[in-house]
């Protein structure tokens, strides 16, 4: 009996660092994701002039690295990067 305490309590506290553990990742990849963003928008305004392969850059950029928020305000051109 004591030995299914020991292992229900070990079970337990190993589910919560697991929980705890994904939403740290998840902050921490949305913090990167959004720094990667602009480190990519800043890339495009040094590689290209503006036009159409500038907004093709900014649009590959959103895609690979925005929330849907960001992709859905550069869609819709409330976004000037």
């Amino acid at each position: 009996m004591n030995n299914l305490i020991i292992v229900a309590v070990v079970m337990t506290i190993g589910i919560i660092v697991g929980v705890m553990g994904s939403y740290n990742y998840q902050d921490v990849a949305h913090v990167r994701d959004q720094r990667n963003l602009q480190l990519t928008l800043e890339d495009c305004k040094t590689l290209f002039n503006e036009g159409l392969e500038r907004d093709n850059c900014f649009e590959k950029s959103y895609d690979a690295f925005g929330t849907e928020e960001q992709k859905q305000q550069w869609k819709l051109g409330y976004t000037n990067p």
